[in-house]
Order: structure tokens, then sequence, then C-alpha cells
């Protein structure tokens, strides 16, 4: 009798346990980090007044990387064949039909829509073409001929919307590109460059020729310095809109503006050149002279922006947002984080224990130019706030985890400073907060002084 008790007692605790545990955790929807009113959201809070305005590298070997930079970006106009990049153009092909992917209703696509992009991908016709084109606007680049999002199980932390397995990436406006097949219907055309390659509509790109191409490279070039610039030829017509990581070929120059030359695309989609005023205060010389204050003035317009899972929705994700970064300043950044942590001056920080990580990134970190690696995920070093590391980064999310195993986000969804365990003020019995830091496997320097590294840029 005693012991059914007990035994009845246990339970009704753990009822009653897992009952008001739910009510312990906080909703953390409508609470946001604690590092986002603890620390300056301004880049600019970060420079040291004496330094500010020193540059960061010798200006001859910036220089040096500016060609470095100009030389990939118009590489597709100089080559016959598909990039060395482009390793594995079809690999969703082979993901798609070996799991059970999820459209955008988050319902599982039927097999009869799968068949139907692998057929318009056309993949044993590749490579069917080899022209050279040129956005006419931003455009996303897709694994396959469709705008339509799939995803993985969005029951599962981390996958679902907004992870649209489809997204390469972003490029820019007046991006030079190389075309390598079509597809089966021919409204999907499939291109290359040393940073991304995908599909993307042909309404996106116009066709370029050796004569636009000679006029298109004059050797001097606008990097633009302001987001969301709409941008319109000398006629009054708006064109697209760009914002930063766009180069575009400089014209002159004048007291209150520039003007620089923008492709468009005439009704057979061939490419035709637009000049267009640029007001001076929404763009430089390139490549901008590479000083903490400057890095920071063009980190503060990207502050707060959105989380965009592979630049989706005009926005921007981790290595998203460093690439662009860094692009004003004629430095060549792969499009994938781990690629962007193989950049530079690479040092290990794996076989440290969590805080010496810091440490080290504390002592040996280079503001603005320092980047900071753990899987999945790319930061930009600030400098020390309150004797921990300031860092800048476009984060989706905090992992959780409830006391039931259950695992979760602690949603960001934008562009932020934080230190390297943010949220973890929430951590507690009932919830616990997977902190940064404890992933953080290694801190690179863009630009060591004396040292200087070719970028790999593969994908």
């Amino acid at each position: 009798m005693r012991s059914q008790l007990k035994k009845s007692l246990a339970v009704s605790v753990l009822a009653a346990f897992l009952f008001l545990a739910p009510g312990c955790i906080p909703a953390l929807e409508k609470i946001e980090i604690a590092d986002l009113q603890r620390m300056p959201q301004t880049p600019l809070a970060y420079v040291d007044e004496a330094g500010g305005d020193q540059p960061l590298k010798p200006a001859e070997r910036q220089q040096h990387r500016a060609v470095e930079f100009l030389e990939r970006f118009f590489a597709p106009w100089h080559t016959d064949g598909p990039f060395d990049e482009t390793r594995n153009p079809f690999w969703a092909v082979e993901w798609a039909c070996e799991n059970e992917v999820f459209g955008e209703n988050l319902r599982p696509v039927e097999k009869g829509r799968i068949k139907e992009l692998i057929e318009q991908a056309a993949a044993s016709d590749y490579p069917s073409l080899s022209r050279r084109a040129v956005t006419v606007r931003r455009c996303d680049l897709r694994a396959l001929p469709t705008d339509s999002p799939l995803f993985n199980d969005p029951r599962t932390p981390g996958q679902g919307f907004p992870f649209d397995y489809l997204q390469h990436g972003a490029l820019a406006a007046n991006t030079p590109l190389l075309a390598t097949h079509l597809s089966e219907d021919g409204t999907w055309v499939f291109v290359e460059t040393p940073l991304l390659y995908g599909w993307m509509p042909v309404t996106d790109l116009a066709w370029v020729d050796e004569e636009f191409v000679d006029t298109f490279e004059t050797g001097r070039y606008l990097a633009l310095t302001r987001e969301n610039l709409a941008l319109f030829d000398t006629e009054g017509i708006y064109r697209f809109s760009a914002g930063i990581g766009t180069v575009l070929p400089l014209i002159k120059t004048g007291d209150m503006e520039y003007e620089a030359y923008i492709a468009v695309a005439d009704a057979d989609r061939q490419a035709l050149l637009r000049k267009a005023p640029i007001p001076t205060e929404a763009g430089d010389v390139f490549p901008l002279q590479l000083t903490p204050r400057r890095i920071a003035t063009l980190a503060d317009a990207m502050i707060g922006q959105p989380y965009g899972w592979g630049d989706l929705y005009g926005n921007r994700d981790c290595s998203g947002t460093v690439k662009d970064l860094f692009a004003p300043f004629g430095l060549w950044l792969p499009r994938n984080s781990s690629q962007q942590a193989q950049v530079g001056e690479v040092m290990s920080l794996e076989d440290l224990a969590p805080r010496q990580r810091e440490k080290r990134l504390l002592q040996e970190g280079i503001p603005f130019v320092t980047l900071v690696r753990l899987p999945g995920h790319i930061m930009l070093y600030l400098g020390e706030h309150e004797g921990r590391a300031a860092l800048l980064h476009t984060l989706w999310g905090v992992r959780t985890r409830t006391l039931t195993n259950r695992e979760g986000r602690w949603l960001v969804g934008k562009t932020v400073i934080t230190g390297l365990e943010p949220g973890m003020e929430r951590d507690g019995f009932f919830l616990s907060i997977s902190p940064l830091l404890e992933r953080v496997e290694s801190m690179n320097i863009l630009v060591p002084w004396n040292q200087q590294k070719k970028i790999d840029v593969g994908n």
C-alpha cells in the first residue's frame, strides 16, 4: 500500500512538473537578447579614435588586391568554358530525388513536380552554350530553374523557412556572367562566375559583345557606399536599385556627383550602355582606402537589416554581409563562410578552452579585418567592449534546448553587434542556451600587414 502511494505521488509530482515547466520558459519571440541593449549597435562606436583613419594595409598591397578583385570580377568575359569552381552544377537533382523535400506550403513536394524540374534542368545536355552576359538587376542564382523554394523538413530547427536549399546566392546588378546552359523551355539560363553559379531567368540578363566589353572595362571604377540606391540614367529613366558591394565603370568625377556606365537590355536582350549620375555621398572611387572608420561607416548602413538566407529577398546572410562589406575595398571574398575563413592569416582555436579562444582573439585579432568562424557562421571582430569581444554578424538565431530536450531557436533575424555569448542571460534550468563561443573554430586576419596569401574562391 505504501509503495503504491509513493508511486502515485511520484507520478503526480512529475505531471505537475511537466505542466508547470512550459510556464517557466520565457516567451523568447517577445524578447530581444540583452547584447542588443547592452552593446552599442553602431560599428562606429568601436573605432579607436587614435587610429581610426590609419590604413590597415599598405596602399600598394591593397591596390594589388584590387587588381585581383577586378580580374575575378571580369573573368566570365575572358574564358571559353565552364569554371573549375562549378564543381557539381546539378547537385540539387540528386538531393531532390533522394530526400523528402518540402515546398512553400511546408508540405512534401510531389514526385511529379520534382521530375518536371529535373527535366527542365536538362543536365545531360550541359554545357549547351558559351555566351557572355551581364546582369541588368540584382538577381538570385538558383540550384534548379525555379523561383519556388525547396526545404528540408520544416519541423526540424534550422530547417524550413527561410532556408531554401535552392538558393545559391545573389549577384549585384551589372555583374559579368558566362552563360553555359539553357533550360529545356529556354526561359532559364545557367550562369557561372568565380563567385557563384546557378540558374536565373533569362529576363534578368543582357547578352554582351566585344565592343560592349571593351567599353565597360574602363579601368576606373566606382564602388557604391549606400544601400538601396535607385539608379536612373541621364534621361531620368529608372534602371535598377543597388547597394554596397556593387562596382560600376567610372566615366568621370565631379564635385556633386559621379558619372558611371550602367548596362540595360534592349528588346532583343542585347546589352546597351547608359550613363548614370551618382551622388558623391553614395559612392567613391574603387578601391576605398582600407581604414577602420571607412569599414565601420559602410557596416553601419547594414546594421538592423533583416536576415536573408543566401541573400534572399534583397537581404543578406552572414557571409553575404562580409563579402559585400569588403568588396568596395577591393578585397575579393568567397561566397561561402567556410571559404571566407581560409582567407589571409588563419589561426585555429579548436584546441583552446572557450574562454582562451576569446582571450586570443582579444590579444591577436585586428579590429575590423579579423573574421571569426564557427560551423556555418562567420562574424567580423570589431574590438573590445567592457573586456569582452564585440562582433558584427548577420544572425538568424541562438540555439536553445528545453528540459525535455526539445531544440529550438531564439530568433534574432538581422545584422547586429553582439558578444560571443548572446542570449546567455536566459540560460537556466528549464531552458539552456548554446553559446557561440563554445563552437568557435578559428579566426583569420584578412589583410596581415607583412603577408599576402592568395584567396581561394571555391564554392
